[in-house]
């Protein structure tokens, strides 16, 4: 059997570990679900009725019966889903920050400020610095002048905008450059910004935002990340390493190679937007590919990653057969023939046989039938953020306020992967194998002791 054969037919037998369990078989048993399953059930219900009423007037009128209870299980279900989040022991923190700031008009003028506060600093300092960089003060002769200039770029740097204006007021009648920072509308923005930290919502805003970008807590979640990503990558490369041998063993005549971190060409043809061009690991036989994976640390970080891989799967399918491509990796560069690219070309929402995710980290014990990002975005509806107020003023929401949100489930491009969140899912799920289990199912294939 040739390799290529062998690698399909284990990846048909390894048992898929990470698979989903399926969704309720009816309205009585979605609504005697979690909120996210119940959730999950009737959007899945509205991706179907959508899908028959594009197909035929029977299907569709079949489907609208079952639409009639997915609608109330997805208000009843989204009403618990936003309770849930909003419990401030066991609830969702980036979701009550949201809140928050629709209850709190500091906390909107405090996050409209900080997303141009990078760009107000650096305006900021640079018109500070054209007058007042010590470079340039190192010119002036020693006396007043000099002595008042001095503190500016320091004060610019360290952020502190109202010392910095009234060292400039003391500036103005010296150099007429301080009317410049004076009038400087970021200025002013910036003054702002340090008036609104004082202010107690603007400080539980933060609280419940966690670590702010750049910060030395966010860099040390960064590196904990990327471990646990590298080292997920090492195994999965060594299990690799260990099914070649094997591949190997039964056809010797050309040896397989295990590759990693490969890089799409620059200039390869296809669409580089949003897909993705560094994958994780491959299995080659000379330079043709017999098997490529993405590596995952935790099964639900498959389902946000499924477009992009998509993407950039039909990217790599422009290849032109006859021709070899070169991808840079770790060790050098890695010839990859035209044809077994264009061979990765997905099918509908699913991915090729021969390209699979791996994870080495434990199924979870109740996986979740809303996707993380699904529910995300459809907690960030206008109308579930105004429940929410509505419930943490103590009032009492009306279920009917939600259905906004089930409405843009059908029409809205922004809840389009929400809609399409069980596919996606399950399909992510369907290509994910434990390296371990792939190794075994290439061993029973071979017949090997």
């Amino acid at each position: 059997m040739h390799t290529q054969a062998v690698l399909l037919e284990a990846l048909r037998r390894a048992p898929r570990r990470y698979r989903l369990p399926p969704l309720p078989r009816d309205a009585a048993q979605a609504r005697a679900a979690k909120p996210d399953v119940a959730i999950g059930w009737a959007i899945e219900q509205r991706r179907a009725a959508l899908v028959a009423s594009a197909v035929s007037a029977g299907q569709a009128a079949t489907a609208q019966g079952r639409l009639d209870e997915a609608f109330e299980v997805f208000l009843r279900g989204l009403a618990a889903l936003i309770a849930e989040a909003l419990d401030p022991r066991s609830g969702d923190p980036s979701f009550q920050a949201l809140v928050l700031r629709a209850q709190h008009p500091h906390v909107d003028e405090h996050v409209r400020l900080a997303a141009q506060q990078h760009a107000d600093r650096r305006a900021i300092r640079a018109v500070v610095d054209a007058f007042a960089h010590p470079g340039k003060l190192v010119a002036l002769p020693e006396g007043p002048e000099r002595d008042l200039l001095a503190p500016l770029h320091t004060l610019a740097r360290q952020g502190k905008w109202r010392e910095l204006r009234g060292e400039l007021e003391a500036v103005l009648p010296h150099r007429s450059e301080a009317r410049t920072v004076l009038d400087h509308p970021a200025l002013e923005r910036l003054e702002r910004s340090s008036v609104l930290l004082a202010h107690d919502a603007v400080q539980r805003y933060l609280a419940l935002c966690g670590p702010q970008a750049g910060s030395a807590a966010a860099s040390a979640q960064g590196r904990a990340a990327a471990r646990t990503g590298d080292s997920a990558e090492r195994a999965t490369l060594a299990v690799f390493r260990e099914i070649a041998l094997l591949l190997d063993r039964a056809d010797p005549s050309q040896p397989h190679r295990v590759v990693g971190g490969l890089r799409t060409p620059p200039g390869f043809p296809g669409q580089v937007e949003k897909s993705k061009d560094e994958w994780d690991a491959a299995i080659l036989r000379g330079n043709d590919l017999l098997l490529l994976a993405e590596v995952k640390a935790s099964p639900s970080a498959a389902t946000p990653d499924y477009a992009r891989l998509q993407r950039g799967l039909q990217r790599l399918a422009h290849a032109v057969p006859g021709e070899t491509y070169r991808f840079p990796s770790p060790g050098g560069g890695t010839d990859i023939s035209g044809a077994s690219l264009a061979a990765l070309r997905p099918h509908g929402r699913e991915l090729p046989p021969s390209v699979i995710y791996c994870c080495m980290g434990p199924p979870e014990v109740q996986p979740l039938l809303l996707s993380a990002a699904s529910r995300a975005v459809l907690l960030a509806e206008p109308a579930s953020v105004a429940f929410a107020c509505a419930l943490a003023e103590s009032r009492n929401p009306q279920l009917a306020t939600l259905t906004p949100v089930w409405d843009a489930l059908a029409t809205e491009p922004r809840l389009r992967s929400a809609l399409h969140q069980d596919d996606t899912s399950r399909a992510a799920r369907e290509a994910m194998l434990h390296p371990d289990d792939l190794k075994t199912a290439v061993v029973e294939t071979l017949h090997l002791p």
